[in-house]
This record gives C-alpha cells, structure tokens and sequence, in this order.
C-alpha cells in the first residue's frame, strides 16, 4: 500500500518519544491532533488538519498527527497498517505517530477523556492551547483562529 504515498510515514513512539517530536520543532508552533480510527469525528476532521499543514507548510508552522488506536491488545504493529492506510489516503506528510502508550494510558497523560483533541505549542515549545471535548465541542475553525493570533 506504500506506493500511493512515499512520502508519508507513520512511527511508533512511546509518550517520551512524543515528548521529544515536539521538542524538536522549536521554533514553530506545534499542532497535534489525537485521533482515532474508531472515532467518526476524528476521522471526518483530519482533512482540516491537513489543510491547514499544507495552508502554513515551511517554517512556521509544524503538524503532527497522534494516533491513539493501539488499545494495549497485541502490539502496536497490529494496527499499524489500518492507520498508515488511513493516513496515506488522507495525503498526510507531516509527522504522524502511533502512540505505543495503550489509549487509556495516553489519554491520561494528556489529561483529555477522548479523542479528537488538538494541542497547540508556541514556538520555545510550551502547551499554550487544548481544544478537547472536556469543555464542549470545537471546530477547526477555533484551532485556526487560535493559530492566526499567535502569528
């Protein structure tokens, strides 16, 4: 299934990793959006994801995708390919994780109760931003009118 997009690419990291990815965009805004392929929501929001990657593709902003559908069931390779398949129709060549952090686990850590949630870090790498479904529900307009102010 590679062969419809080379360019995009999914790891596998664990929550330190994660950590790490973000670091080492500094000096950009991050965007991270936790999905799933179980979530229909999710799933109808990741085009606006990609849109708005390709909108501020360069140096300004950076786009990451984090995948909670690794349950804690098998490994994190047995869902893998369901996600890469998913992202490669989706055309989506920023960085794309699956957490090997089982979902509950993951959604702990980032003290959200359910995906789609989106993360916005400034450019020295600081969490300024969380549109979750906690407080109600958001669009991606919120999170780009969010993004216009901090530029």
């Amino acid at each position: 299934e590679t062969s419809q997009h080379p360019q995009v690419r999914l790891q596998i990291l664990d929550f330190d990793g994660i950590q790490r990815l973000i670091a080492s965009h500094r000096g950009k805004i991050v965007v991270m959006d936790a999905w799933s392929t179980s979530c229909p929501p999710c799933m109808k929001e990741f085009p606006n994801l990609v849109a708005l990657h390709e909108q501020y593709a360069g140096d300004r902003v950076a786009c990451i995708s984090l995948c909670s559908d690794y349950d804690g069931l098998g490994t994190p390779d047995d869902v893998k390919d369901q996600v890469l398949y998913f992202l490669q129709k989706r055309k989506a060549t920023f960085d794309n994780v699956l957490s090997s952090l089982e979902s509950d686990a993951l959604l702990d850590k980032l003290g959200i109760y359910n995906v789609p949630a989106v993360f916005i870090y400034d450019r020295s790498g600081e969490l300024v931003k969380r549109f979750d479904t906690n407080s109600g529900e958001f669009t991606y307009d919120d999170v780009r009118e969010y993004l216009a102010d901090l530029l």
